[in-house]
């Protein structure tokens, strides 16, 4: 039988737990911060880019990953009521569709509050640059080659904003009217290549219905609605409306394809090319080999620096 003290250290912690446990121990003016995060994402992009910077200035770190959004906000809220914006104790959070559904909290950075200005960190990583890294740091190809083919990823990111922009705006309409569209339930057997290089999304029935009853979306909705924002989302920059998930098919899609190509070949042969890249491993593969987002590394360094202002005074 299992003891009470076993029952206890088995037992999930809390998010309150872990603030709480953070706050028995947490120096206000000592050369170290707490960086809190949300835990339904893969947060190594923004741990590596704190500890990296941290480090160059001495600071030392401690991370917390909480549940979600909401959990961090929430954390956010209540150490701030001790410690105003103390830069030892850091937040970050994905901003989502919140700004397009009309929600007002965590949408913008402020203080020691970070939120990212595309929908999520993870479309921080899919850019010609990452393309690159991959072609030329894991799979060893010439500079010159990398460059071609990376430069032909920015058309293929063009090709994929025009064709997830209907179902991002049926999502974001669904989320409007107050559901909660269950878009996990959609797998990437739903991007599909086709010979020219050109991505498509294909719907065992029209789109519409599809999502519907994937996404558990109980209501039809206005086609009129939806129409109105997709124009609205036309206007505005692909990573804020495309989700970080959907992109990160695409990047993966991508190299899926140049893989095909060159094994379908009798004429080339790469064999350093490296096969199991998918959508569980590519975060990984790329955050370490990335630079700092440029609005990251202008937080980091607002806060780091007055952590180091205030230890020289």
């Amino acid at each position: 039988m299992q003891s009470f003290l076993d029952v206890l250290k088995a037992a999930p912690r809390t998010p309150k737990s872990k603030v709480n446990t953070f706050l028995l121990s947490f120096n206000p003016r000592a050369k170290k911060v707490g960086i809190f995060l949300e835990g339904k994402n893969d947060p190594s992009f923004i741990r590596i880019n704190v500890e990296r910077l941290a480090s160059h200035n001495k600071i030392l770190t401690e991370v917390i990953v909480l549940g979600c959004k909401k959990d961090v906000l929430h954390a956010w809220k209540y150490i701030n009521k001790r410690f105003p914006d103390n830069p030892r104790v850091l937040f970050f959070v994905d901003k989502d569709h919140d700004d397009l559904i009309g929600r007002q909290e965590g949408i913008t950075t402020q203080g020691n509050l970070f939120v990212t200005r595309h929908y999520s960190i993870e479309n921080y990583l899919v850019s010609k640059t990452a393309v690159k890294v991959i072609l030329i740091d894991l799979w060893g190809l010439d500079s010159g080659v990398a460059e071609t083919i990376s430069t032909n990823f920015i058309d293929f990111q063009n090709a994929y904003r025009r064709i997830f922009l209907p179902w991002m705006a049926w999502h974001i309409t669904a989320r409007r009217l107050g559901n909660k569209p269950q878009i996990g339930n959609i797998s990437t057997s739903v991007l599909v290549v086709d010979s020219d290089f050109q991505p498509r999304l294909i719907w065992e029935s029209d789109m519409q219905t599809y999502l519907a009853s994937k996404c558990k979306v109980p209501e039809a909705m206005c086609l009129q609605e939806i129409h109105t924002t997709e124009v609205e989302l036309e206007d505005l920059p692909t990573k804020v409306w495309l989700r970080g998930k959907q992109e990160i098919w695409c990047i993966v899609k991508f190299l899926d394809e140049l893989v095909r190509l060159v094994d379908e070949s009798n004429e080339i042969s790469y064999p350093s090319i490296k096969r199991n890249i998918n959508v569980g491993n590519v975060l990984g593969l790329l955050a370490p080999r990335l630079p700092c987002p440029e609005d990251l590394k202008n937080f980091l360094h607002k806060n780091f620096q007055q952590i180091m202002d205030s230890n020289i005074a």
